[in-house]
């Protein structure tokens, strides 16, 4: 009855921090969505990009299970998709105008939450389209990404990866399918060669079901921030 009892507030808890994101002006670029992180003080910023045919508000109510209240969790929204009228679908754009899209919600959620924005690197999580931008962003900047969970995708893109590695770069992988193993068993190969941190988790069973691969994002979002004293629970 005791466990009952728990996980039963334990699941409230995230439901609740799920259901709290909010929409996010964006000077330029359409609502961003953001869930707040907790407490008082400067927290990180852990950006969320999603796939092709999303929407930023899906990706903010998942992962806000994940960061669980320790940074503040900024979830972009791109671009609309023309081809699904009536929808409410969107694409992200490519990695140039990505990156100020990301740059123009942080300065939005830094002027709502005065004072409260780490001014560190940011962790970066992709799924699938978002993965493949998230590795071209962190490719380009290593120092402003240095922290990665790409899911479902990302494993192609990458080029020296060995300056990555001055970066104090680590790089999780997350896969549900074949050909996201495959290729980032070779990513992480290349990766260790360049003296960067990386693994790879897969849980099959399921295409793009994030849901399935809770548990090994859960556990690979904390191999990103082990070291990072910013993600301490407050």
């Amino acid at each position: 009855m005791r466990w009952v009892i728990f996980t039963g507030g334990v699941l409230l808890a995230l439901a609740s921090r799920a259901e709290a994101q909010s929409a996010l002006e964006v000077e330029g670029y359409a609502p961003a969505a953001f869930v707040a992180a907790d407490g008082d003080g400067p927290r990180p910023v852990v950006v969320a990009l999603h796939g092709n045919f999303d929407r930023p508000e899906w990706m903010c109510g998942f992962f806000a299970r994940i960061v669980e209240g320790r940074a503040f969790l900024l979830c972009p929204r791109g671009v609309p998709r023309t081809d699904a009228p009536g929808q409410d679908r969107w694409q992200l754009p490519l990695a140039v105008p990505l990156a100020r899209e990301i740059a123009a919600g942080r300065r939005a959620l830094a002027a709502r939450f005065p004072g409260r924005l780490d001014d560190g690197p940011d962790l970066v999580i992709g799924f699938s389209q978002g993965a493949h931008r998230a590795s071209r962003l962190a490719a380009a900047d290593p120092e402003r990404y240095p922290r990665l969970q790409l899911v479902e995708g990302g494993a192609s893109f990458w080029r020296g990866a060995a300056r990555y590695g001055s970066s104090r770069g680590r790089v999780a992988f997350v896969c549900a399918v074949g050909w996201c193993e495959q290729r980032g068993r070779r990513a992480v190969e290349a990766f260790e060669r360049g003296h960067v941190e990386a693994r790879l988790e897969r849980r099959p069973g399921a295409h793009h079901a994030l849901d399935v691969m809770e548990p090994a994002l859960r556990e690979t979002f904390q191999w990103l921030v082990a070291d990072d004293p910013r993600f301490a629970s407050r």
